[in-house]
């Protein structure tokens, strides 16, 4: 029996808000996660663009990618940059290592910033483990314009041997 004075919540009415709380919590973090998942991966994408089109410039200067040496944006060592801008490698998205892929029959890769001549490149975006991102795939871009996505830890050999992207792999 309720006293005219007294007002509240009845525990029945507080269990359907929780529920409610509930379902709409079931439905916004799966599609916040993949939202996160898409814009590393976007981001990633875009770095290597941008980082494509210094490696071109300095080839233009060079006539040659050896002894690349970026503008902006990179880590301490001369060939990964980390996404998002500004993270370092306890933080980040992706790391992005650009190098040069040999022309040998077995691809050797060797950092760009030591190899000269250089005459190619392959751009490799390793997702960080542990992350929300770690179950996007890898990413890779060549010289030669080949863009592949792929789950396969050999993503750089793969795309620096051949002309596609090979067995597994999806362009991007």
């Amino acid at each position: 029996m309720r006293r005219p004075f007294e007002r509240g919540f009845t525990i029945i009415e507080l269990m359907i808000v929780v529920m409610i709380i509930g379902i709409l919590a079931a439905i916004a973090v799966p599609s916040y996660r993949q939202y996160v998942r898409k814009n590393a991966q976007s981001e990633a994408e875009s770095n290597m663009l941008r980082l494509s089109m210094e490696l071109e410039r300095w080839r233009a200067k060079t006539l040659t990618y050896g002894g690349f040496t970026p503008s902006r944006g990179w880590s301490s060592k001369a060939d990964t940059v980390y996404v998002p801008s500004g993270s370092t490698a306890a933080n980040h998205n992706y790391a992005v290592r650009v190098k040069h892929v040999s022309s040998a029959t077995t691809p050797v890769a060797v950092s760009l910033s030591v190899a000269s001549p250089a005459n190619s490149w392959v751009m490799v975006a390793t997702p960080r483990a542990g992350s929300l991102v770690e179950n996007n795939p890898m990413l890779a871009y060549t010289s030669q314009g080949v863009k592949c996505a792929s789950k396969a830890s050999n993503i750089m050999v793969a795309a620096g041997s051949v002309q596609n992207c090979g067995v597994g792999s999806e362009p991007w």
